[in-house]
């Protein structure tokens, strides 16, 4: 039941992240920071170690591959540390399920981005907030797996 914790303080706070970035394209880190801690901590709460250790392997992994891609300009850092706790979550209940997640927030962006361009409202050199992205994905790859994981408990 620990992994509710973290699903929750998402849930909360999935709103005023993306308004928040929709209108400043920042992630502040007084709401990133806690979720990735939270998720850590709940996770770690679980004693399910083997994947506890997996989901902190993998939510490091995209933090140092995040922080590369930040250091190029490509994204931000909120964006980075917000992926980090969503793949904390997503990699405990399957490692399968950050790939799915990060299909859906790129495709999903993707699609924005090509309408932008055909209507003109974009160009080439255009930028977009990624964290609105990143949480739709996160929720349509997370709910079924938390949801029959947690035996219907959601």
């Amino acid at each position: 039941m620990f992994p509710i914790i973290g699903l929750s303080y998402f849930a909360a706070v999935s709103v005023p992240l993306i308004v928040y970035d929709l209108r400043e394209r920042r992630l502040p880190n007084k709401l990133t920071l806690p979720g990735l801690t939270i998720a850590i901590v709940s996770l770690a709460a679980t004693m399910q170690w083997s994947k506890f250790l997996i989901a902190l392997g993998i939510s490091g992994l995209l933090f140092l591959v995040g922080t590369l891609l930040s250091m190029r300009g490509w994204i931000g850092m909120g964006d980075v540390k917000l992926f980090a706790g969503l793949s904390m979550l997503l990699s405990w209940f399957s490692p399968a399920l950050v790939w799915q997640a990060t299909l859906w927030a790129f495709g999903i962006a993707g699609v924005f981005v090509l309408v932008g361009l055909l209507v003109k409202k974009m160009t080439a050199r255009s930028t977009i907030a990624l964290g609105p992205y990143l949480l739709i994905g996160f929720w349509v790859a997370i709910t079924p797996a938390a949801y029959l994981s947690l035996g219907g408990a959601i």
